[in-house]
């Protein structure tokens, strides 16, 4: 599929990646900071693909280098290109690496306009710039909505009040054609450490969806091989979407053979961390927490049927539909980015929050974690929304913390939340025989009924 674009040139990303190289000699000569999410947070908005790119075209042609804490240096090659030797050899291998996403030479270009750029690493010296001459198209005001990308890495940012604007000025943004004409994606609606989730349109229903692009994902792992995060991505994506239970987010449609991987889920409305933090620490309603409680672990249950495990239980990663009812999604993302424990690599955990939703076994990465791991997750939730706070090892019950809690529930919580594997429950089939041994009296309906709200969200 033609992929080029006619307001990009090789010289436009010769200039990009050269300046790139001067910002990480820079950085090194100053002392700062050459952490691969440090350099992307900071020199992105100033070029005109998508910083993956650049970033895997000077690893290629070996300009760069990374160590295992993903610092990243020049090399001898790298040096002698920003000396201004090489510069011919330099320029012909981005226009092999790019040939795609360049403007082809028997085609009008448009024109690039040298521009004194300043940028600044924000995490360790926000006042010493460097100035480069970089090649810049002329900006472009932004659309009101951004179809999706169908192939190889591109910036197709689209400027939402400022947000993506580089020195005040919008943010280059695709073309229609470009784009993935089957859906429409609108403003922001969240957004977490991997990625972004837009409120967004299935054109030919014309029903709403929800978009999530994964464009953090590569400068979280870079220290794995592109394809094997895009194959691991896909396998649990995949996953995911044939679990079709009220509890479980709906994956719709996926992309990942796009340089910002996404996709397409149903539209929901909120997160449980956000629900918590506008009790101001006080905790859920109790009928409210016991029914998110019961909705989140026969959903999990459900998946577990399926061989599915989720290992990453957070707040943010429950979610709500437009009648309040929860559903968790982002199963998997955890087996995205194990390491290989035999090859020294760091391990790294999506959001340091979520360290306190797992299990002991999963912060060792037992290889053989499986559903006790997520009933751990569930009863810290669980805790949670009862108490408004994260228990620790010498925390009141929950019934000491709130009289409105039935005192049934202590016993169940402790078991869920054992420190050794053995005294926990081991899945959720066995904590459902007890929940619903204490509750005997029918006030939560009986084993395998599901109370779904009917009631829409106001």
């Amino acid at each position: 599929m033609n992929t080029q674009r006619a307001d990009i040139t090789r010289d436009t990303v010769s200039g990009e990646a050269l300046f790139i190289l001067k910002n990480l000699r820079e950085n090194g000569r100053l002392g700062r900071s050459n952490k691969l999410a440090d350099v992307k947070t900071a020199l992105e908005p100033a070029v005109s693909l998508e910083f993956d790119a650049y970033f895997f075209f000077l690893r290629k042609f070996h300009y760069i280098a990374m160590d295992r804490e993903a610092q990243l240096r020049l090399t001898d090659t790298g040096e002698r290109v920003v000396e201004g030797n090489e510069l011919d050899r330099f320029s012909g291998e981005v226009g092999e690496f790019f040939s795609e996403q360049l403007a082809p030479a028997d085609e009008p270009l448009v024109s690039s306009y040298p521009v004194e750029v300043e940028t600044a690493v924000p995490a360790l010296e926000p006042h010493v710039t460097v100035e480069t001459a970089v090649p810049q198209p002329p900006a472009a005001p932004p659309p009101s909505n951004t179809p999706l990308p169908r192939a190889a890495p591109r910036r197709t940012t689209t400027a939402v009040d400022g947000v993506g604007a580089v020195d005040g000025r919008p943010a280059p943004s695709s073309k229609p054609g470009d784009g993935d004409l089957r859906y429409t994606k609108f403003d922001a609606i969240g957004s977490g450490p991997l990625g972004t989730v837009y409120k967004g349109r299935q054109n030919s229903l014309g029903t709403e969806v929800s978009v999530k692009e994964l464009k953090d994902i590569f400068g979280y792992f870079s220290f794995l091989q592109r394809s094997d995060v895009v194959k691991r991505l896909k396998a649990e994506l995949c996953a995911q979407a044939q679990v079709r239970h009220p509890g479980v987010v709906t994956i719709l449609d996926q992309n990942t053979d796009v340089g910002r991987p996404y996709l397409v889920m149903e539209l929901l409305r909120g997160n449980l961390r956000e629900r918590l933090e506008q009790t101001g620490g006080k905790g859920l309603p109790v009928p409210l927490a016991v029914r998110i409680f019961l909705q989140l672990s026969y959903a999990l249950r459900a998946a577990h049927a399926q061989g599915l495990t989720h290992q990453n239980i957070k707040p943010e990663n429950v979610l709500f539909d437009g009648y309040g009812n929860a559903k968790i999604g982002d199963f998997g993302l955890s087996r995205v980015i194990e390491i290989d424990s035999g090859k020294g690599m760091p391990q790294v955990y999506v959001g340091t929050g979520s360290l306190s939703y797992l299990a002991p076994e999963l912060i060792v990465k037992a290889k053989d974690a499986g559903a006790a791991a997520d009933v751990y997750g569930v009863g810290i939730l669980l805790y949670e929304m009862l108490t408004g706070a994260i228990p620790g090892r010498r925390s009141p019950l929950p019934s000491e913390v709130r009289t409105d809690a039935p005192s049934k529930l202590d016993l169940i919580f402790d078991k869920m939340t054992h420190d050794r594997r053995e005294a926990r429950y081991p899945d959720f089939d066995a904590m459902l025989e007890e929940f619903y041994g204490a509750f005997s009296e029918g006030e939560y309906l009986g084993r395998g009924d599901l109370v779904l709200s009917s009631e829409p969200v106001r």
